[in-house]
């Protein structure tokens, strides 16, 4: 009797695609139950998916300095512009996009 109950617990959810909540209702028994029955009875069919570490790149920088002072430069313009980006939302949301909500002082 117990097996026919999880083969059309099964069956709704698989086929039916019949939500845990709704299968708990039908059936009488909790929505965890049956996700638990149903994660242990599904097969895997994918196989396991495994990630290749990449190399790392190293960054080659030049050896001249004017070439390291335009990157520089560059950089600091760069950071310039977020800052007046953070500003300007600030100012269009009337939120302070910078401060830390939630955050305790420490003593």
């Amino acid at each position: 009797m117990e097996q026919k109950i999880e083969l059309a617990i099964l069956y709704d959810r698989n086929v039916k695609k019949i939500t845990y909540r709704t299968l708990a209702v039908k059936y009488g028994i909790s929505r965890t139950q049956i996700h638990r029955m149903v994660m242990s009875k599904q097969e895997k069919k994918e196989k396991p998916v495994t990630i290749k570490p990449v190399e790392s790149e190293e960054i080659v920088l030049p050896d001249d300095i004017k070439t390291l002072k335009e990157k520089l430069r560059q950089a600091l313009l760069k950071i310039e512009l977020q800052d007046l980006m953070i500003d300007i939302s600030s100012k269009e949301l009337g939120i302070d996009l910078r401060k830390k909500h939630g955050t305790k002082r420490s003593k």
